[in-house]
């Protein structure tokens, strides 16, 4: 069934590849390629490099971040600020760099930003700010960023923050249309979905799948909000002991099944299959390992031949996407082969 199913071991010599490739990015002070970028491409390296074995690098990466992107606040871009897609996801970057410096026990990074992320939970909802702090209440709240903000708070043990989230993220669920072919992934004013929004921005406010007519869903879809969605739900099942989470992870996976031929194969697709294949490991549902498997083999299919990738989820123009989208692949690799093999006991 696949790559994974039936050789592991080559989603396993793709991550090896990768993380050599990183590796050779990586400057003698810490810092990774190309500098002037920031957070853009180092923000999941951290997390990669605990998940690789390689600890030693994760550390010194979290030294020259204290030096030279944190600041007073428990804000990261101090010297490089934030470009390209980091502009508009504020929180997305940094609470990659949270849960990936509290894997690798750098709570002098870890703790210190952790309390930033968590004043831009809304209060009342649970969801999490776009925009970062200059941000009101009225504001934007996507699902984007409350689910990775969700997971680094799992991972700092801040389980009131995470179950507001994964709250916000179920009422998501709940109130999305009844005709089934489509998901708001931002909301306003409160909970207000976002249905009217900057021509071009389509694809950050909208998913779509197929309609009951039979139409098609369109290609290019960022099932990876969903999959990054369902795997933070299914992890605060487990943290929590509250299966009504688990069971709406299934239906955030589930809603996918309906979308474009390309759902498993996109760049957009990585995280739908790491999300998948935690529910396989809760579930043993061998749909989920299906999925799972499909998504690995499609992303080793386009690594490139230097072990690198070229386009994380997140779409981003700048040179530093190449080092975001194999750190993400190294991360989603290495805990989908994990996952399959708990599920498979």
């Amino acid at each position: 069934m696949g790559v994974i199913a039936t050789d592991r071991s080559a989603g396993k010599q793709a991550a090896i590849k990768a993380v050599k490739w990183l590796i050779k990015q990586q400057n003698a002070d810490g810092s990774f390629q190309p500098l002037s970028e920031g957070m853009a491409g180092f923000h999941k390296v951290p997390y990669a490099l605990a998940q690789s074995g390689q600890s030693g690098r994760g550390v010194r990466l979290c030294t020259w971040i204290v030096d030279y992107s944190l600041d007073e606040d428990g804000d990261f871009g101090a010297t490089f600020g934030r470009q390209g897609p980091m502009e508009r996801y504020y929180l997305y970057p940094s609470a990659w760099i949270v849960a990936g410096a509290q894997k690798l026990g750098q709570f002098g990074v870890s703790m210190r930003a952790w309390d930033f992320i968590a004043s831009l939970q809304h209060p009342d909802t649970g969801g999490f700010l776009r925009t970062g702090p200059d941000a009101g209440l009225d504001d934007e709240q996507d699902m984007l960023s409350t689910a990775v903000a969700g997971l680094a708070g799992l991972y700092m043990g801040a389980e009131e923050a995470a179950t507001a989230a994964g709250d916000f993220l179920v009422r998501r669920w709940e109130s999305q249309p009844s005709s089934g072919d489509r998901m708001y992934l931002m909301v306003r004013r409160g909970e207000e979905p976002v249905r009217v929004h900057t021509e071009g921005l389509d694809r950050e406010y909208i998913l779509q799948v197929a309609s009951a007519k039979g139409d098609p869903g369109p290609e290019g879809q960022w099932y990876f909000v969903a999959g990054l969605v369902a795997g933070f739900l299914a992890r605060l099942s487990e943290a929590t002991a509250n299966h009504s989470y688990l069971r709406v992870a299934q239906e955030y996976i589930n809603f996918c099944e309906a979308g474009a031929d390309d759902r498993y194969s996109s760049p957009r697709s990585g995280f739908l299959g790491w999300g998948a294949s935690i529910l396989y490991a809760l579930t043993g549902n061998v749909n989920y390992a299906r999925i799972a498997e499909a998504v690995a083999e499609a992303m080793v299919a386009r690594q490139a031949a230097d072990g690198s990738w070229m386009e994380p989820c997140l779409p981003s123009d700048l040179p530093s996407a190449q080092t975001d989208a194999t750190a993400e692949s190294v991360i989603i690799l290495l805990e989908t082969l994990d996952n399959l093999e708990a599920g498979g006991e």
